[in-house]
């Protein structure tokens, strides 16, 4: 990000799409600290819900989780952040939109009614069975569903 753009952007008092990935990069490279191994790939998308899950009592990072999400979802489906959506910050994605940082919201308060992986599967055909998500255990590694790789 420029100088710049950085004062352009805080003038303006609106986040934008470089303002979403800062904020999705930041968190990935906190949780690795913490032990916690999350990549860019679109498998994360059957860990989304288990890390909504995890961390849905520390409401600071719900904005990061929606971040990241959205991130995953513009790296491998080929999305755009559209920041000034009336329904909150959302990426377009094959012509429909998917809201991040508010499906993160509604799952964190929600619970399991509120699956973002089935959310995905019906905008994005992704992950291929929503039934099947993968879940961490208590020191952050990976278990993953039985039809995953």
């Amino acid at each position: 990000m420029s100088f710049v753009s950085a004062i352009f952007r805080n003038f303006l008092g609106k986040p934008g799409a470089p303002d979403f990935r800062d904020s999705a990069e930041h968190f990935v490279a906190v949780l690795r600290e913490t032990g916690i191994g999350l990549t860019w790939g679109k498998d994360e998308l059957l860990f989304i819900d288990a890390l909504v899950e995890r961390l849905r009592s520390a409401n600071e990072y719900r904005d990061a989780v929606g971040c990241y999400f959205g991130e995953i979802v513009v790296r491998n489906f080929g999305g755009d952040w559209v920041p000034n959506h009336a329904l909150g910050p959302a990426v377009l994605v094959k012509g429909r939109h998917v809201f991040p940082l508010g499906w993160v919201y509604r799952r964190a308060d929600g619970g399991a009614t509120e699956c973002i992986a089935k959310k995905c599967k019906k905008e994005i055909g992704y992950p291929l069975d929503a039934d099947q998500l993968g879940s961490f255990t208590d020191a952050g590694e990976r278990v993953w569903p039985k039809e995953a790789p």
